[in-house]
């Protein structure tokens, strides 16, 4: 009933009524004998990493290789299965490593091109083709692939990271695995199988509950061999879990902000006496201290009043006054004006805030320049404006021609334009304009 195939066994079977062609045994055993020879070979070069003698000798292997024909037991099945996971197993070292392209055989570097799913697509089919009997017209199923081959094929889409084509390859043995009792697929291959699907494939895709499910429901496997498998599962499950929340870095808690003491208020009053005793104390050097000139000191302090601090009446009392130095301390006490809470939020002076401040210094303490610019300059101005005017309104020219008609004198229009000048000042400066 069994058959034997070799390189010379070229026959096939068109009908159910024609029997196979049977190879003799004498040519069965040289095949087989040169096969291990080759073999013995192959796995020296590719423990060595010498690509290209490995695929040399798997091209001249499979050469002696073909597809068996029919679905029984054939003396070419062992070496059929050693030579397949070996052609898997250098091939999936070269796809992913970096290998030196050029002493690499043109079908490997053709590989390199490919996609993981692709690749692991190619090899699946290769070895579908490779163990479906040829006698039969059908579709290469997986129902004849050893379980060996199985767990390499398995193995090297996990090492390419195409776990999705690993899980399908797994699921699809198991659905047909058992059609023919001559092919293992229960008991210890059927164990190893499932321990690689529920412990490798399904955890690296997260279907960690799947897992659990399947172990659940599966009655194949005795009892402690399922609840070894479940344990493993859970056991990795919860190493995972606590890989995550490891490596998961943990939000900081926003800085807690710093507690800034209110302000407190001084009275006019005391504001003298407390700052003196909580003001800064600073060494006098024996070099004399260059002094501010006064009008220095009264424009920036003038320049800072408008835009925040309203002086009080004693502060400039005691500005007026003269410093008394002691003679027997070396420490100045520096006063300072009364603190406003505004003070941190107050916005920069404007330009209009700055000229008020030097007008004000300026008018306050010279009285000359001040009765100047009102009975001099501003009249002054007020004429030549008047008189550089394109239009004049008819009062304008009635007022002029009494004035020729009258005949006043130079110094009655002076008088005349100083007097008008004063009331438009004051006007102005009841209406808020200066």
């Amino acid at each position: 009933m069994p058959t034997a195939t070799t390189m010379m066994a070229t026959a096939t079977v068109s009908t159910a009524d024609k029997p196979f062609h049977k190879p003799s045994g004498k040519n069965s055993s040289t095949t087989e004998a040169t096969l291990q020879s080759l073999y013995n070979r192959a796995a020296r070069a590719f423990l060595h990493r010498d690509v290209a003698i490995t695929f040399t000798l798997l091209s001249a292997a499979f050469a002696l290789l073909p597809p068996p024909l029919a679905p029984s037991p054939d003396p070419l099945d062992v070496h059929r299965r050693k030579w397949d996971i070996l052609r898997i197993t250098l091939e999936t070292t070269v796809f992913s490593s970096t290998p030196d392209l050029v002493d690499l055989p043109q079908p490997l570097r053709e590989s390199l091109l490919l996609s993981p799913q692709s690749f692991i697509s190619n090899l699946y089919a290769r070895s579908l083709t490779l163990f479906t009997p040829s006698s039969l017209y059908r579709k290469p199923s997986s129902a004849f692939l050893p379980h060996q081959v199985v767990i390499t094929l398995i193995a090297s889409s996990i090492k390419v990271d195409c776990l999705n084509i690993g899980r399908d390859i797994t699921e699809d043995w198991l659905s047909k695995r058992g059609q023919y009792e001559f092919i293992p697929s229960t008991g210890e291959p059927y164990h190893k199988v499932l321990e690689l699907y529920c412990l490798h494939v399904l955890p690296r895709l997260g279907e960690w509950e799947y897992g659990k499910e399947f172990l659940s429901g599966e009655n194949e496997l005795s009892s402690d061999k399922r609840r070894e498998l479940r344990s493993a599962l859970e056991a990795q499950h919860t190493q995972a879990l606590e890989s995550t929340a490891r490596e998961t870095p943990k939000p900081e808690p926003p800085p807690s902000p710093i507690p800034i003491p209110p302000l407190r208020s001084l009275s006019p009053a005391s504001s003298s006496s407390s700052l003196s005793t909580t003001s800064t104390r600073t060494a006098v050097p024996a070099s004399p201290r260059p002094k501010l000139t006064r009008q220095q000191s009264t424009s920036s302090t003038s320049a800072v009043s408008d835009v925040t601090v309203t002086r009080s009446p004693r502060h400039r009392h005691n500005q007026s006054v003269p410093r008394e130095r002691s003679s027997t301390s070396a420490v100045r006490i520096s006063r300072l004006p009364p603190v406003d809470h505004n003070l941190a939020t107050a916005q920069p002076p404007t330009s209009l805030a700055l000229i008020r401040s030097y007008f004000n210094h300026l008018f306050h303490h010279n009285r000359i320049a001040t009765l100047s610019v009102l009975f001099f300059l501003i009249p002054l101005l007020t004429l030549i404006l008047r008189r550089r005017r394109r239009l004049e309104t008819p009062a304008d020219l009635v007022r002029r021609r009494l004035l020729e008609a009258r005949g006043d004198s130079i110094v009655r229009r002076l008088w005349n334009e100083l007097v008008r000048a004063v009331l438009d000042t004051v006007k102005m400066g009841g209406g808020g304009l200066v």
